[in-house]
């Protein structure tokens, strides 16, 4: 659903349109060159130092967050996604100005972080340009709904916990990142409108994500010397989960004929990723990344039968033989392999010890849950142990956050706050399938499978590891808005087409058929060509009007 509001307004002409825009890029010239002024008075007076240039970078994202919104959620999703706790503790994005190993630390009473500070910029920048503009477009689809449910029993969970001997700095530090899944899915269900952003986004998406993972074999490199035995994980949990939206992106990218530049750059990429998601040593991420590529050849037996049989055979074989060769190996190599033995009920001893330690905390989580139904224990109360745990004293929060995602929330929040988060992602699923469905064949239906299964990735994986952090919450967020939206931008018409040179013919797109029986009934016609003008004007002002034109259509994609 959509609600749109007109108010009224005076329409500008060519003219004032030209000129307002001249004027905004002067605007934004002069606030550059201000800036740089100043940053570069203070690296002459100071000197150089990263920290500066993380300073920089901040300041230019908020100029550009107010002269466009979107520009916002392009960097809330690039600069959290190349986050990482663990691996980059040094990353200042996601982390409070009041941390200390960050870069842009600046006081331990600032208590919130540049990611925070981009999502409220955005919705003020995206509210005073809909006010500026006197139109209020709200697009609030059917995600919109289930997910301030979910926020409202969050908040209610919360409040209780306040009011029952909670401390509000832990219940505080636990119910942050989620609040930045709905108020995500609300900014990418509003500023992605066309195709171009949502390929713009899956570009930023990608580069992100390898830029960690080239930060991972990095790291693998310069600290393990290429050991990544001697290590339990290289970065958060979460990080392998993330990972596998990648994997599966660079597939699809084949499957629906996404553009040559992206197979060839998401090819070169993968095996830095792949050398990283193995390293971070996540059971839970290789098991979810076998359940995405397994929904992906089916949909590969709708799309391309003969492709299916190509390919599914040949790797079931092939991966039965690496399960035959490594089923005992404790290497590098053998890590899939003992995957799969953990979940087949032979697990090595580590893989044993860390089965107990989940079975033990799911005892503790399930009486707490019986001891208190209804409201939960409250968010800031340490939840209650009946079986004694082992020592993970390293992980602060311990005794707050279990590794069962999906039982914590009932136990943190209650009943209602479990059966709307069940609500939220089972609505999540319907709408992606629908929109697979419905979404003509191309990388449009490509980018709506990759949402779709990273969401069920993602919460299948919850079920077994944390994942409730700022990092993965933002991400799942922009799935949950393209989710939310691509239906809307399938369809919209593509845009006219502009030639660049006069010789260029007109492209004639062949309809795509729904049914391989349905016969063949030609070819749709060339785009619209722009309607002439009403009367005969001088050339010149012709041209001057062209020009307008065009640059409020390319604008428009922006």
């Amino acid at each position: 659903m959509v609600v749109d509001a007109f108010l009224p307004k005076q329409v500008p002409t060519i003219t004032e349109y030209i000129q307002r825009t001249q004027n905004a890029w002067r605007l934004m010239f002069m606030s550059l060159l201000g800036i740089s002024g100043i940053v570069s008075a203070l690296m002459f007076r100071n000197g150089t130092s990263w920290s500066m240039i993380a300073w920089i970078i901040y300041i230019v994202g908020i100029i550009a967050i107010i002269y466009n919104p979107r520009y916002g959620l392009y960097m809330i999703l690039g600069f959290t996604l190349m986050s990482d706790q663990a691996m980059l503790y040094w990353y200042p994005f996601a982390k409070n100005f009041s941390s200390v190993e960050s870069m842009m630390f600046l006081s331990r009473a600032v208590n919130f972080s540049p990611l925070e500070s981009y999502i409220v910029l955005t919705f003020v920048s995206w509210m005073g340009r809909m006010a500026m503009e006197r139109r209020f477009r709200f697009r609030t689809g059917l995600l919109f709904w289930p997910a301030l449910l979910f926020a409202l029993f969050i908040t209610i969970g919360l409040g209780y916990g306040m009011t029952h001997g909670g401390t509000f700095k832990i219940a505080l530090t636990e119910v942050r990142p989620i609040y930045y899944m709905p108020l995500i899915l609300i900014l990418t269900s509003n500023l992605i409108e066309t195709r171009v952003h949502v390929n713009r986004l899956i570009w930023l998406m990608a580069l992100a994500l390898a830029y960690k993972g080239i930060a991972g074999v990095v790291y693998i490199a310069t600290s393990l010397n290429w050991d990544i035995g001697s290590v339990e994980a290289i970065g958060e949990h979460a990080m392998s989960i993330q990972f596998n939206a990648f994997f599966i992106l660079a597939v699809v990218a084949w499957f629906y004929h996404d553009s040559v530049l992206k197979r060839i750059v998401f090819s070169i990429l993968t095996p830095f990723l792949l050398y990283s998601f193995f390293a971070n040593h996540r059971r839970a991420g290789f098991l979810t990344l076998g359940l995405g590529i397994g929904i992906v050849l089916t949909m590969l037996y709708r799309e391309n039968r003969k492709l299916f049989f190509t390919i599914a055979p040949t790797g079931m074989v092939l991966f039965l033989l690496y399960l035959a060769a490594f089923w005992n190996n404790n290497g590098s190599f053998g890590i899939i392999a003992r995957a799969v033995r953990s979940v087949v009920g032979q697990p090595t001893a580590r893989d044993a010890a860390s089965n107990i330690y989940r079975d033990l905390e799911n005892i503790n989580t399930m009486f707490n849950i019986k001891s208190s139904p209804i409201f939960g224990i409250g968010f800031g109360n340490k939840f209650h142990i009946i079986a004694p745990l082992p020592d993970i004293s390293t992980f602060i929060w311990w005794e707050y956050i279990t590794h069962n995602s999906i039982m914590w929330v009932w136990m943190e929040a209650g009943v209602g706050a479990f059966f709307a988060m069940l609500l939220l992602v089972g609505m999540t699923m319907i709408v992606g399938g629908r929109a697979i469905w419905n979404i003509p064949y191309g990388p449009l239906r490509g980018v709506a499978l990759t949402a779709t299964l990273y969401i069920f990735m993602h919460f299948t994986y919850a079920y077994a590891d944390m994942s409730w952090e700022g990092v993965s919450m933002t991400f799942v967020g922009v799935m949950m808005g393209l989710i939310n939206s691509l239906e809307d931008i399938a369809k919209r018409p593509l845009p006219t087409q502009i030639k660049r040179w006069p010789w260029v013919p007109n492209v004639e797109l062949a309809p795509v058929k729904r049914w391989p029986w349905i016969p063949d009934t030609g070819i749709l016609p060339p785009y619209s060509k722009p309607k002439a003008w009403p009367m005969p004007i001088p050339a010149y002002r012709a041209a001057q009007m062209a020009r307008a034109e065009l640059h409020a259509h390319r604008k428009a994609d922006i």
